[in-house]
């Protein structure tokens, strides 16, 4: 027996909350990983946008004291 017939085999054996949560897993799995990404997600991607907004570089000690300015407002 393959392990295709074999995982066919098992997942017959499942009941249907057990079979929807192998589903569920078997399409994250399936979902693009980091490497095949074609661009950045998350905070990585604030990166670009905020050149954009503001070309020159700016330090930690710069962008701390707007965002603290931002507070006492």
């Amino acid at each position: 027996m393959n392990a295709v017939e074999l995982a066919v085999e098992k997942v017959k054996g499942l009941d249907e909350a057990r079979a929807w949560e192998l589903l569920a897993w078997l399409q994250a799995r399936e979902l693009p990983t980091p490497a095949t990404r074609s661009s950045p997600r998350g905070a990585r991607a604030m990166l670009g946008f905020a050149r954009r907004c503001r070309p020159q570089v700016r330090s930690t000690t710069e962008w701390m004291s707007d965002i603290r300015e931002g507070e006492r407002d």
